[in-house]
């Protein structure tokens, strides 16, 4: 398995409880793919730099995890699924040794 870091920037639209409950979700689909997530940093609503999906401000959260490397397009598909994930960014944080 793999070191991984994912960025979420979720929807301002979301109340405080919508928010948790959408990135439990992407944690719990980490785990349902045979991932394990070791860290997660929830930063809240920040102000966008530029607008997003016509959006200037958005809730972010980063997650550490490891995970298998064939499963991360599954995984990709899933986070394309929800609409009130405006973006995400996977990061390979450490090579496979």
């Amino acid at each position: 398995m793999r070191k991984y870091e994912i960025m979420c920037l979720m929807s301002p639209e979301l109340s405080e409880e919508e928010f948790k409950t959408l990135y439990e979700s992407i944690h719990q689909d980490i785990q349902s793919l045979g991932g394990e997530v070791q860290n997660v940093d929830v930063w809240g609503k920040r102000t966008l730099a530029y607008p997003v999906k016509k959006f200037t401000e958005g809730y972010y959260v980063v997650m550490n995890f490891l995970f298998p490397q064939n499963q991360l397009p599954e995984f990709e598909r899933r986070l394309k699924l929800r609409e009130k994930l405006l973006r995400y960014m996977i990061t390979l944080l450490e090579k496979e040794e």
